[in-house]
């Protein structure tokens, strides 16, 4: 009965440590959350959470080895092996992909493979780790199967996509030459020559090796009115220096939509690159009287210079400044 009367009375103790640390963290309190898991995950039932919850106490500290330490604890305990799930997986690899400790995140994802394809957030994570490896076609290989997992946002699938391929690229284009690269894409389905991450990828590797003049041909087909924001910021970086059709379909979406920041910008870019400096001009006044980012009086104080008109490019530079 005293042992029972013990025993009970440290378990309760070590339940309410667990939801006072609950609370430091929520709080932000990430020292005393990761001292007070730490001394109640082996009493409180509840040590999977216990043990991540330190983890990432730790890691908001900045202290990768005691966030490591932790993650080894849960990896060791055998009542959090007992109770492991998607998540402990998905949030011990996060933490250990976020420290950059990339063979521990591979570790756990190797050794739970079976259930990788079961759940697409434990497939983003691998797509991730691939990317961090440089394993660029295993990533590829990864997102023919993570585009068909509807609980994938589509703005996560463009940005591996983006990456991974942007690797793949390089990596072809080392080992052999852009011929390589040029037959790979050319090789892809239609459908994967039309999505954004791949495009843009190819463009940025295009763009980078002065081959523009296939630039056009390869981004008309995505300038349409359900374009994304990021592949528009992206559009406005590459050097298309003829740019004739882009500028005429830009204009006819800016004509149904005449306040869009975002056409407007990329009418400006586009326009300049095009050397095209009075209607670029004329495009960043409409842009300035809506929106005054950084980006854009850069891209504006640059395009007066060009012009010559140096005394109204310096009142530019002083009101990016001003903005700092």
């Amino acid at each position: 009965a005293t042992w029972r009367k013990w025993a009970f009375s440290s378990t309760a103790k070590a339940k309410r440590q667990f939801q006072k640390a609950l609370g430091a963290y929520l709080l932000d309190d990430f020292a005393q959350a990761e001292q007070l898991m730490a001394k109640c995950a082996q009493r409180s039932g509840l040590a999977n959470s216990a043990w991540l919850i330190a983890a990432s106490a730790a890691h908001k500290q900045g202290l990768s080895a005691k966030t490591e330490n932790y993650l080894q604890l849960l990896n060791e305990h055998p009542q959090a092996q007992q109770n492991f799930s998607y998540e402990t997986l998905l949030v011990a690899g996060r933490l250990n992909l976020a420290d950059q400790q990339f063979a521990k995140a591979r570790e756990i994802l190797d050794n739970n493979h079976k259930l990788i394809g079961h759940d697409g957030r434990l497939l983003g994570l691998d797509i991730e780790v691939c990317i961090h490896e440089s394993r660029f076609d295993k990533a590829i290989e990864h997102l023919k199967v993570a585009r068909k997992d509807k609980s994938i946002l589509s703005e996560s699938l463009t940005d591996w996509e983006l990456r991974a391929f942007s690797g793949h690229f390089e990596q072809l284009l080392t080992k052999a030459s852009i011929d390589s690269v040029d037959s790979y894409f050319n090789g892809l389905s239609r459908k994967e020559k039309q999505r954004e991450g791949i495009v843009l990828a190819y463009a940025n590797c295009l763009n980078k090796h002065g081959l523009t003049d296939k630039l056009e041909k390869l981004i008309l087909p995505l300038i349409k009115k359900d374009t994304s924001a990021s592949f528009i910021n992206a559009l406005k970086k590459l050097s298309i220096h003829n740019s004739q059709h882009i500028i005429a379909n830009v204009q006819k979406l800016l004509l149904k939509q005449p306040d869009n920041t975002l056409w407007l910008s990329a009418l400006a870019n586009l326009c300049a690159a095009n050397k095209e400096y009075d209607k670029a001009k004329k495009a960043f006044h409409s842009l300035l009287k809506l929106q005054a980012s950084s980006d854009d009086l850069q891209s504006y104080a640059e395009l007066l210079e060009l012009m010559g008109e140096h005394q109204q490019a310096n009142q530019v530079y002083q009101q990016i400044l001003a903005q700092h």
